[in-house]
């Protein structure tokens, strides 16, 4: 009641209604059209059916004695139908549409009758009763033809030829439910509907009527067979996203449309397309269970048994390919029976090109005669179901053959024989000649009456189709059927319909149909949340972190192999620097991961890259210099077999970091560590001589301990003379800049500002640079009205502010980029230092 008081169309209308109660109590027709379009409203735009019927009823109460509210009446009976419909209520439905009809009449306006013929069609095939649905509608068509001028002058709801392309997409629909319910395929059902939804969707097209477009299509795709369902579901798509919904039904169309193109990929899918034809499947569920009321019930309940399928056919196949048993007849017995279920599963949700494909597994994996003849017999009837009538026949011939050998007896060869005959008949690349003369053979062999009965109804729709017998021909056989029908009733032998085949499904049951809707669900939301991240990162390739490191860094480091080798394969550049010159491949190394190192190196790696930082242990102590290389990593971790891995694919053993320290030197600083035991140690000393020798091979002699440390010793002494070498020249740079500017010598003030300004320039602190700006807003505020020399101070002085701040941006640039990455590479490395105390002074 809080949701309409706040509505202000509605509370327009309901004062209106109130207005008129109150005036034009003695003229009904006005009351009832005010109520009528409050009930609308209430049910196309609030979506409030109690209240809306309860507002047809008032509709009803006000006008049913006086006939010039007829039409209102009409409309509302024709409105509760609906209602009636929705609800499930039938009966109610069929009174309430007949009722509409009578005051239709009453009122003898030809468009509401059209209307009022229409609906109660409409009405009748929503009750499941297509036969008398199809002469309502035949009748309907009949007055809109014959009055098609009247409604035209009137011009209300469209025109007599949109009226005619609505009806058409009814009679349609009604020729496709006659079309199902037809087991026999006696009547040309499915050609009449498509003639029927033909012309309505040459009218929708030409007019842009995109809600009768696309129901026009929906029809077409029930009717369809084979790969056309999915370009058709395509088309639903676009026509979808052009509708401007007027009721709830069209609210629909947008997101059923994308179900239904998610069930047809589905149907169409492979093994290697099985993942993402799942996940579209996924979407849609996930947006249902948003939004239970935006796709309809029998949607939603086809998208949730073809995720189980998918589920249970997944886990299956790979069980069937993981069969490990040393009797190779049994394993190839095990698998036969699990392709078997899926087709059973897939064949019985109608997913018949899966089921196909699934039977062509089984039939591979037969080893009797009895489960080759299952097998073919599970294929034929398959592709009958698909409508590939040149494969249906040689199916059922390879199973015959299979009969043959196995000694079946004339009458189970004979109803063999009738099914080759009657998907012989459907192959129109064979003669009309030579199709006839099949069937009429068969029809002239066979004795059996049950078999007689199955086979005459096709026998007759090929024959009047065609026009290769007389009307008196086919009125005679068609006697004949009728008097095989009875003979079988009395004979107690029941109502054959044209399925010769016993049925195939297996009574095998595994642990996948033990397990519940609720279960499996939940299985497959886990397993579509790892494929949303692996597919986040594979689509990331050219996304860095705030440290410079792709996707495949990070997965380099971590145990999933595979998701690694998916990314190598996706095109990820395993030679790809982050801002520390670290590759995956270094990654790799620092977690010891051997796999991921193999695959790396073998996918390309570069064992030879250089590290462009340090690394530091938990006390901030540097541990490493820059120029890191992946074997120098693998020394100092003491991995011998990641080492002799990088060297099997020629990692340079004399390669040199900054500080000249060489694989060999990170190897016998690891050795002095006392984790290692006795074996471990001599391992070590093994790896150690093989670097000595490899570093011989490149032309590099290897040096002792005493030389490298007397190295080093010089190394930091020659460092240290250059960094104050640079730290003078930059002073000298400074001091130079002063010394340009004109300030007097002599003048007290001017030597006070110059120290001020020296003193900043040699000030390393942080705020500096806010001693500067204070200094300068300063001089700002003396200077108002300074001289040509003094403005010429203050120039010199912003000068001095510009390096200051330059001198931050670049320890900024250097510092911020650098230390979050040597932070993450300390956290790889655990905060263990790997070298000695008596190495680390080096680095102090």
């Amino acid at each position: 009641m809080v949701k309409l008081n706040n509505d202000r169309e509605y509370c327009s209308l309901l004062k209106k209604l109130e207005n008129a109660k109150r005036i034009y109590k003695s003229s009904p027709e006005k009351i009832t059209g005010i109520c009528l379009e409050l009930a609308e409203y209430l049910r196309n735009s609030l979506l409030l059916i109690n209240e809306s019927e309860k507002r047809y009823n008032e509709v009803i109460l006000w006008g049913k004695e006086d006939e010039s509210c007829s039409v209102d009446c009409s409309l509302a009976y024709r409105n509760l139908a609906e209602i009636a419909i929705e609800k499930g209520d039938f009966d109610s439905a069929v009174d309430k549409i007949n009722k509409s009809l009578d005051f239709a009449y009453t009122s003898e306006n030809p468009s509401i009758i059209q209307q009022s013929l229409h609906q109660r069609a409409h009405i009748c095939l929503s009750c499941e009763l297509p036969k008398k649905a199809l002469k309502y509608a035949e009748r309907c068509r009949n007055y809109l033809i014959e009055h098609s001028i009247e409604i035209n002058d009137q011009k209300i709801d469209g025109d007599s030829s949109c009226r005619m392309a609505q009806l058409q997409n009814l009679i349609a629909a009604i020729y496709l439910e006659l079309h199902v319910s037809d087991n026999f395929h006696e009547y040309d059902y499915d050609k009449k509907g498509l003639e029927a939804n033909e012309e309505a969707m040459n009218f929708a097209t030409r007019n842009n009527d995109w809600a009768l477009c696309y129901r026009s299509l929906l029809i077409k795709l029930n009717f369809t067979n084979g790969k056309e369902r999915q370009q058709i579901a395509e088309s639903m798509c676009a026509i979808a996203s052009k509708i401007v919904p007027k009721n709830a039904d069209e609210r629909r169309f947008k997101k059923e449309s994308k179900c239904h193109l998610a069930l047809e990929k589905f149907r169409q899918m492979d093994g290697e397309t099985l993942i993402s034809a799942k996940r579209l499947l996924w979407r849609c569920f996930e947006d249902f269970e948003k939004q239970p009321d935006s796709i309809s019930a029998d949607l939603a309940s086809d998208l949730k048994n073809a995720l189980i399928f998918s589920y249970k056919t997944e886990q299956r196949e790979k069980k069937a390919n993981n069969l490990d048993s040393k009797d190779n007849s049994k394993r190839r017995r095990a698998q036969m029976v699990l392709f078997e279920k899926i087709g059973d599963e897939a064949s019985k949700l109608e997913f018949n090109e899966i089921a196909l494909r699934y039977y062509n597994k089984m039939m591979k994996c037969c080893d009797s005669a009895d489960d080759q003849r299952k097998a073919w017999i599970s294929m034929a009837e398959t592709a009958k179901d698909c409508g590939l009538w040149e494969r249906c026949v040689h199916f059922y011939e390879q199973a015959r053959k299979w009969e043959k050998e196995l000694g079946y007896d004339d009458e189970k060869l004979l109803e063999t024989d009738i099914s080759i005959a009657l998907a012989f008949i459907k192959v129109e690349q064979i003669s009309l000649e030579e199709r006839l003369e099949k069937i009429k053979k068969v029809y002239n062999d066979c004795s059996i009456p049950k078999y007689k009965f199955a086979l005459l109804p096709e026998f007759i729709k090929f024959l009047k189709s065609n026009n290769l017998y007389s009307t008196e021909k086919i009125a005679k056989m068609r006697r004949e059927r009728l008097s095989l029908e009875n003979s079988l009733a009395e004979n107690d032998e029941g109502r054959k319909e044209n399925e010769l085949i016993e049925d195939s499904t297996s009574n095998f049951t595994d642990e996948f149909d033990e397990m519940n809707e609720e279960q499996i669900i939940f299985e497959i939301r886990a397993e579509m949340k790892t494929i949303d991240y692996e597919e986040k990162i594979i689509k990331g390739r050219r996304n860095m972190n705030k440290h410079g490191e792709s996707s495949l860094h990070e997965v380099a480091r971590s145990d999933d192999y595979q998701l690694l080798k998916k990314l190598i394969g996706e095109g990820y550049d395993v030679n790809q620097l982050d801002h520390g010159g670290w590759t995956p491949l270094s990654e790799a190394v620092a977690a010891s991961n051997m796999a991921n190192v193999r695959l790396l190196l073998m996918s390309g790696a570069n064992p030879n890259t250089r590290s462009t930082e340090f690394l530091v242990d938990s006390e901030q102590n540097k541990i490493t210099s820059s120029g890191l290389t992946p074997l120098m990593e693998a020394c100092s971790f003491g991995n011998v077999s990641i080492a002799r891995m990088l060297l099997q694919f020629k990692a340079r053993a004399s390669s040199k970091d900054d500080d000249d320290w060489t694989a060999l030197e990170y190897l016998r600083e690891c050795l002095k560590n006392e984790r290692f035991n006795d074996s471990d140690k001599e391992k070590l000393h093994k790896l150690a001589e093989l670097i000595a020798q490899r570093q011989s091979e490149e032309g590099f002699e290897p040096r002792t301990n005493s030389e490298f440390l007397h190295l080093l010793e010089c190394k930091r002494a020659e460092k240290k003379r250059t960094s104050d070498s640079n730290l003078n020249k930059e002073q000298q740079q400074n001091n130079n800049l002063l010394d340009l500017s004109p300030l007097k010598q002599n003048s007290s003030s001017n030597l006070s500002n110059k120290k001020r300004t020296l003193s900043i320039l040699s000030d390393d602190s942080d705020d500096c640079l806010t001693k500067t700006t204070t200094f300068s807003a300063a001089i700002n505020s003396s200077n108002e009205e300074s001289s040509d020399e003094e403005t010429q101070n203050l120039n010199d002085y912003r000068k001095c502010m510009k390096i200051l701040r330059n001198r931050r941006d670049l320890n900024e640039e250097r510092g911020g980029k650098n230390n979050e990455t040597i932070v993450i590479k300390r956290k790889r490395l655990g905060g263990n230092s790997l070298r000695l105390n008596s190495a680390k002074k080096f680095f102090k």
